[in-house]
């Protein structure tokens, strides 16, 4: 459970219902399906998944981060 008391599949669940709604567009849409796609495989934490894909999309091949988990997913490179 997350501190919303909300798992991690409800929230994977509800955000792919709501990237496929037809009244929303969504400007890395893309990025939003490898997020959903990555976040389902990975165990890392949400928001850096998300970083990770948007960078991805933007073609940045490193995102530098002070963060040790985050380091763990695809493109961060830990800064010490």
């Amino acid at each position: 459970m997350s501190t919303y008391q909300i798992s991690r599949t409800e929230i994977l669940d509800a955000i792919n219902d709501i990237l496929y709604l037809p009244i929303l567009k969504f400007e890395a849409q893309s990025a939003l399906k490898q997020f959903l796609v990555e976040a389902r495989e990975r165990n890392a934490d949400l928001s850096d998944v998300l970083i990770a894909c948007s960078a991805k999309l933007s073609g940045c091949e490193t995102v530098l981060s002070f963060d040790k988990k985050a380091a763990k997913v695809g493109v961060f490179e830990l800064l010490i």
